[in-house]
This record gives C-alpha cells, sequence and structure tokens, in this order.
C-alpha cells in the first residue's frame, strides 16, 4: 500500500483512541485485507514473531503477546501488545493493549493504535470469516459457539456473513453469560433461532459449523462428538498454556493453520504434539495458501474441515494500515 498520507517519520507521532477507532472499523471491513495478508504471510512476504509473556503470578491470571508484523519495502512496520487478565474479564473492563505504528524508512515511531484489544478482536473475526468461506460446508442450517465473550460474539457474525444459519447454540460455563450473549446477538442475528445449550457434547454434535472462542485450559471437544462434513473453527487457544480441541479432535479432521510456526508452539496443535497425540506433519496447511489457491481448501461434503487460528502479525500489519488511512480520512473530512 502507498504510504498513509501525511505520516512523515519528521512528524511527532500521533495517538488514536479505542473510540475513534471503533468509529472508523469493523470486522468487515478487514476481511479483504486480511485474506490478502494471510497469503502473503504464507507466501514468506509479510514476517511475523511472537513473544508470549505471564506477569501474573499464575499463567491463567493473564498473558501479553507482543507481536510484530513486517513487509520489506512496505511503508510501515509494528510492533502490537496485546494483554488479556481474567481481572479485567471479571470486572467487564476492557482489556488493554494498543499497536506501535513505525516508518520503514527510518524506524520513527508514527503513531499509537490505543485499540484496547478491538482491533485484535475484529482482525481474528475477519479470519474467522475467510475460514468459513473456503472451509464450511455450503449450506449450514445450526452453529454452534463456545463461549460467551465478546471473540464469541463477533465470530457468529463472522460466520452468519458468509454462510447464514437458521439456528444458533451458546455453550458456557457461565449460563448468564451465554444468556448475555444471546440477548446482545438476538437484534445482530434477525430470523435466527438463538438458545442457550447447557449440555456441551450436545452443543457440540448439534453443530453443522462450531466456533470455539474460551480461554479453556484443558480440552472440551472430543472426536467421537463430532460428525461428517462438520467445520470447526478454533480461536481461543492461542498461547502455549491453553487448549481447546482434544488431540483426536485434530486427527479427525484437516486442520487447517495461519501460520505452521506458530500453531506448533501455541494452542491445540502444541498440546497435541507436546503429548505425542498429533504431529505437525499431519497439518492440511496454512489457510493463507488455501486462499490464493495454493492448497485445496474443504474438498468434500463429508470432509471434516477445522481452522486454527493464534493470530499472527501479518494481520495486525495490515489492520493497521487500514485503520491508519481510514482514521486519517476522518480527520481531512
Amino acid at each position: 500500500p502507498a504510504q498513509p498520507a501525511g505520516m512523515s517519520a519528521w512528524n511527532s507521532p500521533r495517538w488514536w483512541g479505542p473510540e475513534e477507532i471503533r468509529r472508523v472499523l469493523q470486522f468487515t471491513d478487514l476481511i479483504e485485507p486480511v485474506s490478502l495478508a494471510l497469503q502473503q504471510a504464507s507466501a514468506g512476504e509479510i514476517a511475523s514473531d511472537l513473544i508470549v509473556m505471564f506477569p501474573g503470578a499464575r499463567p491463567v491470571d493473564g498473558d501479553v503477546y507482543v507481536k510484530t508484523g513486517c513487509q520489506p519495502g512496505g511503508p510501515m512496520h509494528i510492533v502490537k501488545v496485546s494483554p488479556w487478565f481474567a481481572a479485567n474479564a471479571a470486572a467487564d473492563r476492557p482489556q488493554g493493549g494498543f499497536i506501535a505504528v513505525l516508518d520503514s524508512r527510518t524506524g520513527y515511531l508514527l503513531g499509537l493504535l490505543d485499540d484496547q484489544h478491538y482491533l485484535s478482536d475484529i482482525r481474528t473475526a475477519a479470519a474467522g470469516a475467510l475460514a468459513a468461506r473456503v472451509l464450511a460446508p455450503g449450506q449450514v442450517e445450526s452453529a454452534t459457539v463456545l463461549g460467551a465473550g465478546t471473540q464469541a460474539q463477533l465470530q457468529a457474525l463472522a460466520l452468519f456473513s458468509e454462510r447464514p444459519f437458521r439456528v444458533l447454540r451458546i455453550w458456557a460455563r457461565d449460563r448468564s453469560k451465554a444468556a448475555g450473549l444471546a440477548k446482545r446477538l438476538e437484534p445482530q442475528l434477525p430470523g435466527v433461532a438463538i438458545k442457550v445449550e447447557p449440555d456441551l457434547q450436545a452443543a457440540v454434535r448439534a453443530a453443522d459449523v462450531l466456533l470455539t472462542t474460551t480461554a479453556a485450559r484443558e480440552p472440551l471437544v472430543r472426536a467421537d462428538w463430532l460428525h461428517p462434513g462438520m467445520h470447526i473453527t478454533a480461536v481461543g487457544a492461542d498461547d502455549p498454556t491453553k487448549a481447546e480441541l482434544d488431540g483426536s479432535v485434530l486427527r479427525a479432521g484437516s486442520v487447517f493453520v495461519d501460520s505452521i510456526a506458530a500453531a506448533s508452539q501455541n494452542g491445540d496443535v502444541h498440546r497435541a504434539v507436546r503429548c505425542k497425540q498429533y504431529t505437525t506433519d499431519e497439518l492440511a496447511g496454512e489457510l493463507g495458501d488455501v486462499l490464493a489457491g495454493r492448497r485445496p481448501g474443504r474438498s468434500s461434503e463429508a470432509q471434516i474441515t477445522i481452522a486454527k487460528f493464534v493470530g499472527i502479525g501479518a494481520q495486525d500489519l495490515v489492520t493497521a494500515e487500514v485503520c491508519v488511512r481510514r482514521l486519517q480520512g476522518s480527520v481531512r473530512s
């Protein structure tokens, strides 16, 4: 992309707050840019790195992700700091976080996107929409989401944008939170029957598409609950301590990841490999290669497909580029 107007390395760095960012960008604005970013990352054209820190007394207290994204010859590169702390979730406070945008000619700081995790949330939703586009069954009658937080809401909307469904089941450990999510989704999914399902196994078995968005540290989903033709998009397990899918689930399906390197070090794939239930050689490939036509996605109606996302800096780079352009356009107008 072209150098953003007015962002010279000699200017004072800009700061944009969460309300400004929310006004100019939704997950639907990022679907095609994230598609291109995943394709470029899988082709080796964008470099991404990840560091995970656990500042609390225990890993369950909170984590901080530091992600980088750099495209040689591009106008900017980014460093993202993305925290998630249990205390914030319990108090229903926004998680913190920001993206530092730097000039790729000089390394100078151009601006800070103080998004409070919002950009991470919507670029993950965009990836979920892309997974549905190339991996989900052509017709989806029933979807299930595990979890009741922000990502559960966004993944349901992302799936619906590509595969409109008629029934949505919500399972969460806290049924009151599941009911709260159902209430929030009702006006966003008109005509969809939304049900809170107290039984985890029943919720999984009923799904044509399963969305997992929890912070589980022990697998929730088992292979004997799956059925032919099902698709799973799994986004909750994104560090070395978390897992939502049992190793038998990975072996039952064709598993596509955002990054083989990142998946081997984090989440469900990492755990299954460590427990000797799976090997990275069994992965079907990266979603970017499917989107680019370099690898096949869903190849039969009976195939079980799984999209396992950890999140990579290439997504954050393109998200920052789109966001800065939108913010500058809103200022000029």
